[in-house]
């Protein structure tokens, strides 16, 4: 799995932020307006790769008309990945990948980060609660999240990557 649009963000904003006085109370929310907007970034990102890989388990089956379904279903349904749908989109292809999936994150140090970015993203998109992220923390939780991205592919039996 290749995030190059993240990764060149996460690279863009750590460059300038080294340059900042986070003392400084403005350079602190100049931070946090970088962060909310990396963290809607990686979320996007996240929700059109999984579509993916969930429309490409669904190509395996070889019948156009469910894939087309699967694929129009997912576009729908799917947006924000937390982890609830990512769980139940597995159990609509099957409840044992379901299960597989939940064992391999259950109670993870991915899995406290996978749902911290996606709090810090309603924080952001929906004004829920407050955006309590700092940049070293996100780079910190995307490095986590993208081991939840490879556990939904190895449980799809996909070679993305």
């Amino acid at each position: 799995m290749n995030f190059n649009k993240i990764d060149n963000a996460l690279n863009t904003c750590s460059a300038y932020i080294a340059e900042m006085d986070l003392t400084e109370i403005t350079n602190k929310e100049v931070e946090t307006y970088l962060v909310g907007g990396l963290v809607v970034l990686i979320v996007s990102e996240y929700e059109d790769y999984l579509e993916s890989a969930f429309v490409k388990r669904a190509e395996k089956c070889g019948d156009e008309c469910a894939i087309n379904f699967i694929r129009t279903m997912l576009s729908r349904k799917f947006r924000s990945p937390d982890l609830r749908k990512i769980n139940d989109t597995l159990k609509s292809f099957d409840s044992t990948l379901r299960d597989v999936f939940h064992t391999d994150i259950k109670d993870s140090p991915e899995m406290a980060a996978w749902d911290s970015l996606m709090k810090a993203r309603h924080a952001v998109v929906h004004k829920q609660g407050s955006l309590n992220l700092t940049f070293r923390e996100l780079k910190e939780n995307y490095a986590k999240t993208k081991r939840v991205i490879q556990a939904v592919e190895s449980t799809l039996g996909l070679e993305l990557h």
